[in-house]
């Protein structure tokens, strides 16, 4: 008999969740907090919310996911399935969330099997393992198999970013007010990434460039340097996202990530409302699994 698996993530992937080629999949929807009032992603009212987040300069945070709504959705689906995978968000960056995950995990220890995947990772990051894990279920339903590869995939996943304002990630809590200051100072386009195989999971810096294109360059060069150190002679997965704004940019890291780098899959995502307080106008980034 098939094993029947549910996998659960949330909605900061990196794309649609229309993107997701999985038909036992859930989701949740971060909260975004802007002062008090809390926010969710809906198609009508998200982009007047980032408009306004732009112009008046609110301070926008996210917040933990529900640990109702995810014991809700586990009641509803308990005895439809074999095993829940929970791709989460990293706990480097939401230890809130990934510690309510676990707690669900216990509370329903010997009635259904459930693994977290501590992803380590954000917006693209996150699809990019929920992708690749995909394909892996298509190949094994055997549970250990399947925790043994979501591991693998996590330490070989490696994300890039061009924050061109660095106080979006400072006012959201992610980075420390000196990083920011410099950027703003310097008038230049950091690139930021995470690293899958950092246990410590920091943001950290990459370079900085003063043009879209050169910002590009780097990343690139990033990646095949990592390539040949993790002795990868491919990429997998990858997925590149960012504010639609940008698209010019956006194009070009595309165009030349796919004459440079040997991909398998290559997918254009979108910003979720919870990862476009992070980026900023104008951000965008990649993230690659070598595995």
């Amino acid at each position: 008999m098939n094993m029947r698996i549910l996998i659960i993530s949330a909605d900061n992937l990196g794309i649609s969740i229309e993107q997701v080629p999985y038909q036992h999949f859930e989701y949740l929807k971060y909260p975004v907090l802007v002062g008090e009032k809390e926010y969710r992603e809906t198609e009508t009212f998200t982009a007047s919310l980032l408009e306004r987040f732009i112009k008046e300069k609110i301070t926008a945070k996210s917040s933990s996911l529900s640990r109702a709504e995810m014991t809700d959705l586990i009641e509803k689906n308990i005895n439809n399935y074999d095993l829940i995978i929970h791709i989460v968000m990293g706990s480097n960056m939401s230890a809130a969330t990934f510690n309510i995950a676990e707690e669900v995990r216990e509370k329903y220890k010997g009635k259904v099997n459930i693994i977290n995947v501590d992803t380590r990772q954000v917006v693209g990051g996150v699809g990019v393992i929920l992708l690749r894990l995909i394909d892996i279920i298509k190949e094994n339903e055997k549970e250990e198999e399947i925790r043994n590869r979501a591991r693998e995939l996590v330490v070989n996943t490696f994300s890039y970013y061009v924050t061109p304002d660095l106080n979006y990630l400072y006012r959201g809590g992610r980075i420390g007010k000196a990083k920011a200051f410099l950027g703003s100072v310097l008038r230049v386009l950091p690139v930021v990434g995470l690293m899958g195989d950092d246990p410590e999971g920091e943001v950290v810096p990459i370079g900085q460039e003063r043009t879209y294109k050169q910002a590009n360059s780097l990343i690139i060069n990033s990646i095949m340097e990592k390539m040949n150190e993790q002795k990868a002679d491919k990429i997998t997965v990858s997925i590149i996202s960012g504010d639609e704004s940008n698209s010019e940019a956006i194009n070009g890291l595309r165009q030349e990530f796919v004459s440079s780098v040997p991909v398998e899959k290559l997918v254009t995502g979108k910003l979720h409302l919870v990862e476009a307080i992070y980026m900023g106008p104008g951000g965008y980034g990649i993230t690659v699994c070598m595995k």
